[in-house]
């Protein structure tokens, strides 16, 4: 009994560079499994994939394996220069306690920056299901064979969460197991039952949501719909659902050239994620122009985006609006374009 207590308070006696993702992360993504959804893509389980049954103790071997080769120093050739590397002392564990799911494409917008691209259904106005797998039933047996973290991190990307047919039955499974905390990324342009459970119920959740400007004619030419009112309604409802949802709340602006790019458009948004109440903002840059696999012409950072930054970080400080820029575009913005390390 004693060795058993030893064992599960065991750390590392030696420092060693690795992430969350490689301990305990797995993302279902389009066609595969892999530990995460950088765009570095990390380690993959299982690739190919068309919904068939999945060992999952032969993807433990294989994470176990591959943290003994970062004790070694020796990482994952695909995730060399990744931003969530960190040098400590890693907790022995084996639980998943990070699930990313990202196993669909179809969406309720048709954001000009999405980097779905032509595999990307969009503008769908009813739920359903991926046209990839289903994830329910993976997470419903790592459930049964007791491999998920009772403190569990779940994250829904997509596609939009609101158009996919197993939203809430995933959300209800993770919180009738136990969730430690939740995130959710969502236009807003549809209202999701699943996210007024999780703002009710889950102690720390995040809801990411871009709506990239302050007025409706702006909008529509970057999400190529006419849905801002409703984004605004949603928004006031998610908000009222208790009095803990606004610390929630996560407004995201994508700098998209020609589009919103000036001090006048970024004012104008944050005018509004005030008037909402809203405590917590990043700004992004557009993907397509900033990961190395876009092949910009130009994946240079224009000047003008630093007086938009600069701007930005002045108006939410005067107003106690939080930065939680991340941290691939803050380096974007420290080095001028692509991070070296992600050209590494």
């Amino acid at each position: 009994m004693f060795e058993q207590i030893k064992n599960l308070f065991k750390r590392n006696d030696k420092e060693y560079l690795s992430c969350r993702h490689l301990h305990g992360g797995i993302t279902f993504i389009h066609t595969a499994f892999r530990t995460c959804c950088s765009n570095k893509q990390g380690v993959t389980f299982v690739e190919n994939y068309h919904g068939e049954d999945i060992d999952w103790k032969k993807i433990s071997k294989k994470r176990k394996s591959v943290i003994e080769n970062c004790k070694k120093g020796i990482l994952p050739h695909n995730c060399i220069g990744c931003v969530d590397l960190e040098k400590k002392k890693w907790s022995n564990h084996k639980l998943i306690d990070n699930i990313y799911l990202n196993h669909w494409d179809h969406c309720n917008c048709g954001c000009v920056y999405c980097i779905s691209g032509a595999q990307g259904q969009f503008l769908q106005k009813e739920p359903k299901p991926s046209k990839y797998y289903e994830v329910y039933k993976h997470l419903e047996q790592l459930y049964k064979l007791k491999m998920i973290s009772p403190d569990v991190h779940v994250e829904m990307i997509g596609g939009d969460l609101t158009v996919l047919d197993e939203t809430d039955k995933i959300i209800n499974l993770i919180i009738d197991n136990g969730a430690g905390d939740m995130s959710f990324h969502s236009s807003c342009i549809y209202y999701c039952k699943g996210i007024e459970r999780a703002l009710k119920e889950v102690k720390h959740v995040n809801f990411d949501f871009s709506i990239d400007c302050g007025n409706r004619e702006l909008y529509k030419k970057i999400k190529r719909i006419d849905a801002f009112d409703d984004v605004v309604a949603n928004l006031k409802r998610y908000i009222a659902v208790s009095d803990n949802a606004i610390n929630a709340m996560d407004a995201k602006y994508i700098i998209v050239d020609g589009y919103n790019d000036s001090i006048e458009a970024i004012d104008e948004w944050i005018n509004l994620i005030h008037s909402l109440g809203i405590k917590r903002a990043k700004v992004d840059v557009n993907f397509k122009r900033f990961f190395p696999e876009f092949n910009h012409p130009d994946p240079k950072v224009p000047k003008h985006y630093y007086d938009i930054y600069a701007h930005y970080k002045k108006r939410i400080s005067e107003l106690g609006i939080q930065d939680g820029c991340w941290e691939f575009s803050r380096r974007v913005m420290e080095e001028g374009g692509i991070p070296k390390s992600y050209l590494q």
